[in-house]
C-alpha cells in the first residue's frame, strides 16, 4: 500500500489541492449562509418586536422544536470530529448520502444562537464529499481514508484560520492510531511523510480558496487576535501556577457539567423534541442572564478584548462558568456541534477575571488559562497551541505552549466520552 502511494504522489497531492479548494469553498458558502441566518433571526427581526425576553425564549424553543423534528426524522447529527474520524478509519468511508441531512442539522443550531463551534457539522459534510470523490475515483481503503483525512484537515484549517489545526488534529487523534498498528514501523514513517505533504496541500488548497472568496464576497472565519506584543516578566511568571490552576478549574467545571448533562441527555435520548426544546429553553435562559453566553464566542471573543475592563472579575468568572455549562447542555440534549469555539472563549473570560483579581498582564493571563482550559479538555497539546498562536502574539508561546501541554496530561475524572 505504501508502495502504491509513493507511486500515485502527485495524483494524490493533485487531488488533496483541489479537494481541499472545494472544502474551503463549501466553508465558506455553509459559514455565510450561517451569518446571514443569524443576521436574519438575531439583528434584523428584532427591529420590529418589542418584548426581547419574550422573542429570545420564542426562537430558542422554535429552533429546539425544529432540530428535534429533524432529529426524529433523520438522527442525532452532526457527529463529533472523533465520531467522524473512528467511522471513517474503522469502516474506510463515511456515509455521504447525508450530506444534505448533515448540512441542516449543523446550520440549524448555529443560527439559532446555539452555544456550539461549527466544526463538528463542517468536518462531517467534508469527509462525506471526500469519500463520495474516492468512490467515484474507484479508491479503496485505506486511499479513501488517506484522502478524507486531508479534507478534514482542510476543513478545520480553514475553519480556525490557521494552516496546523487541521494537521495536528488528524495527529493527535486516538482515532488515527487505531488502523496505523497493522504497519511495520517503517512502513509507518514512510507514511507520515506522505501524510505531511498531501495534509499541507489540502489545507493549502482550503485557505487559499477561503482566501479568494472572502476578498471578493466577503465573510470568513478565525479567531480575534490579540494586535500587540507583550513583555513576559519575572512578577507574571510567578503568577503561572495561579493562571494556570484558574484554567484547570474552569476544566473541572466543564467535566463536572457534561457528566450532569450526558445523564440528562440519556433520559431523553428517544423524546427529540423535548430534550431539544428544553435545550433551546436553557439557551435562552442563560442568555438573557449574559448574552456572552450565546453563539460559539468566536466573534464575542474580540468585543471582550475592548470591553474586559468594564465587568467585574466575578462578572467574566460567571460568564465562564455559564458558558462551559451552556455549551454541554446544548451538545448533550441535542443542538449538537463543536465546543472549541465555546471553550476557547471561555478560558479568554477566566484569563481577564485573573489578570483583574492579580493585576498581572492580561495577555500573559488570558494565554496560559485558556492554552489549560483547552489543553484539559481537549487533550490535544499540539493542536491547541497551533489554534491559540493564532489568537496570541508569539511572545508568549513558552508559557502557552507549556499550560497546554500540562493541561493535556493532567487526568480528567469525567471526560466526555469519544466513539
Amino acid at each position: 500500500m505504501i508502495v502504491k502511494f509513493k507511486k500515485n504522489l502527485f495524483l494524490y497531492v493533485l487531488l488533496a489541492a483541489s479537494l481541499g479548494a472545494a472544502a474551503g469553498a463549501l466553508v465558506w458558502a455553509l459559514l455565510r449562509i450561517m451569518n446571514l441566518g443569524i443576521e436574519l433571526v438575531w439583528h434584523t427581526i428584532p427591529h420590529y418586536v418589542g418584548n426581547e425576553v419574550i422573542y429570545t425564549i420564542a426562537v430558542c424553543l422554535l429552533g429546539g422544536l425544529l432540530i428535534g423534528l429533524w432529529q426524529k426524522k433523520f438522527g442525532i447529527y452532526p457527529e463529533e470530529l472523533e465520531e467522524v474520524m473512528h467511522e471513517l478509519r474503522t469502516t474506510g468511508t463515511y456515509p455521504y448520502s447525508r450530506i444534505p441531512v448533515l448540512s441542516v442539522a449543523a446550520l440549524l443550531p448555529l443560527i439559532f444562537g446555539g452555544c456550539l463551534g461549527p466544526e463538528a457539522g463542517l468536518t462531517g459534510i467534508i469527509v462525506g464529499l471526500c469519500c463520495w470523490v474516492g468512490d467515484r475515483l474507484k479508491y479503496k481503503g485505506r486511499e479513501i481514508r488517506e484522502i478524507a483525512e486531508a479534507g478534514m484537515a482542510a476543513t478545520l484549517g480553514v475553519i480556525f484560520a490557521s494552516p496546523f489545526v487541521g494537521i495536528a488534529f488528524n495527529y493527535e487523534s486516538e482515532a488515527a492510531k487505531e488502523t496505523e498498528e497493522e504497519l511495520t514501523e517503517s512502513e509507518k514513517a514512510a507514511l507520515k511523510k506522505l501524510k505531511k505533504l498531501v495534509y499541507i496541500m489540502a489545507v493549502a488548497g482550503g485557505l487559499g480558496a477561503m482566501k479568494l472568496l472572502g476578498t471578493v464576497f466577503g465573510g470568513g472565519s478565525g479567531i480575534p487576535r490579540f494586535g500587540r506584543d507583550v513583555d513576559i516578566t519575572v512578577d507574571d511568571w510567578k503568577w503561572f501556577i495561579a493562571v494556570f490552576a484558574a484554567g484547570l478549574i474552569a476544566g473541572l467545571i466543564y467535566a463536572i457539567a457534561h457528566k450532569i448533562t450526558v445523564m440528562i441527555g440519556d433520559k431523553l435520548i428517544n423524546h427529540r423534541v423535548i430534550s431539544c426544546m428544553l435545550a433551546g429553553l436553557c439557551l435562552a435562559v442563560i442568555g438573557l442572564i449574559s448574552p456572552w453566553t450565546m453563539f460559539s464566542g468566536e466573534h464575542q471573543m474580540g468585543e471582550l478584548m475592548e470591553v474586559w475592563q468594564n465587568e467585574t472579575a466575578a462578572g467574566l468568572v460567571l460568564i465562564t462558568v455559564l458558558k462551559l455549562v451552556l455549551v454541554n447542555l446544548c451538545i448533550d440534549l441535542g443542538w449538537k456541534g463543536g465546543h472549541i469555539f465555546p471553550v476557547i472563549f471561555s478560558g479568554v473570560s477566566m484569563g481577564f477575571a485573573m489578570a483583574m483579581i492579580i493585576g498581572i498582564e492580561p495577555v500573559f493571563a488570558v494565554a496560559v488559562t485558556t492554552a489549560a482550559l483547552c489543553g484539559y479538555i481537549m487533550r490535544k497539546p499540539v493542536m491547541v497551541i497551533g489554534v491559540l498562536l493564532l489568537c496570541f502574539p508569539v511572545t508568549v508561546i513558552i508559557p502557552l505552549a507549556a499550560a497546554a501541554y500540562l493541561g493535556s496530561i493532567i487526568p480528567v475524572p469525567f471526560e466526555r466520552k469519544e466513539a
